[in-house]
């Protein structure tokens, strides 16, 4: 997968400006380092919008290790056989409008493109992270067999990708910078998830139930580490519902 950027075909890695070869550490701080120079909140004005979704594909792509592995395969086997997929981007000169027709209609393109940018870092963080706690959590003293956990986790995620547009807004509303916004909108929905286990928990206590809590519990200490305890806590902190629900404390 190639893209077209100013009429010129570019990786993955290009976009970034690193070598393939490099290491995730190195990706992760040149997609931080684009990031700042793209993003519609922090760049300079005229830096196309479309930018920051592009690179949070790119990024989304290369920090999986396995989406990553089947990418550079990819990669070479087009360049054994001479053959490269290029998929041109809304603002390569190709194809960009060459004016909007109202601010109005570029300022909601511009949300649009952000808020999906957001949401795919959201799934990933969320996928990694509940990865993490099923790990944890079966070496401990699992209710049920990674099959069961995995599958509550599968539906964790797809809930935390959910209502991303407000919670982006109460990331901001509690003073999340930027780059952090899909971080602390991942750990606002999981305080969300948390407080709807404790109402269900009011009604009736299943094994899915508190599994579901203690990997919620769990993700958010994967998760939260990334943010400055200042901002972690002013998010409200871990919920600890699964303490919460096993002391009998639903409201």
């Amino acid at each position: 997968m190639f893209y077209m950027v100013d009429g010129t075909a570019r990786s993955l890695y290009e976009l970034f400006g690193v070598n393939p070869d490099c290491t995730h550490e190195e990706l992760r701080v040149a997609y931080r380092r684009r990031a700042r120079e793209v993003h519609p909140d922090v760049a300079a004005s005229g830096v196309d919008p479309r930018s920051m979704a592009e690179i949070n594909e790119a990024w989304q792509i290369l920090s999986d290790p396995n989406q990553r592995r089947q990418y550079d395969l990819d990669q070479q086997g087009r360049n054994h056989s001479g053959v490269s997929q290029v998929q041109r981007w809304p603002h390569s000169s190709q194809s960009a409008p060459r004016s909007p027709d109202t601010i109005r209609e570029t300022q909601l393109w511009r949300q649009q493109a952000w808020t999906a940018g957001v949401q795919g870092q959201i799934l990933r963080i969320s996928r990694l992270a509940g990865r993490s706690a099923v790990q944890t959590l079966l070496t401990r003293s699992p209710r049920a067999g990674r099959t069961e956990y995995d599958k509550v986790a599968k539906d964790l995620v797809r809930a935390l990708c959910e209502e991303t547009e407000s919670r982006m807004r109460a990331a901001r509303a509690a003073g999340a910078a930027p780059l952090d916004i899909a971080v602390a909108a991942t750990l606002i929905g999981i305080r969300t998830l948390a407080d709807g286990l404790r109402r269900d928990a009011a009604l009736e206590i299943t094994v899915e139930l508190l599994m579901a809590a203690e990997l919620l519990d769990r993700m958010w200490d994967v998760i939260a580490h990334e943010l400055p305890n200042s901002l972690a806590n002013a998010l409200g902190g871990n919920p600890q519902v699964s303490r919460l629900i096993e002391s009998g404390r639903y409201a």
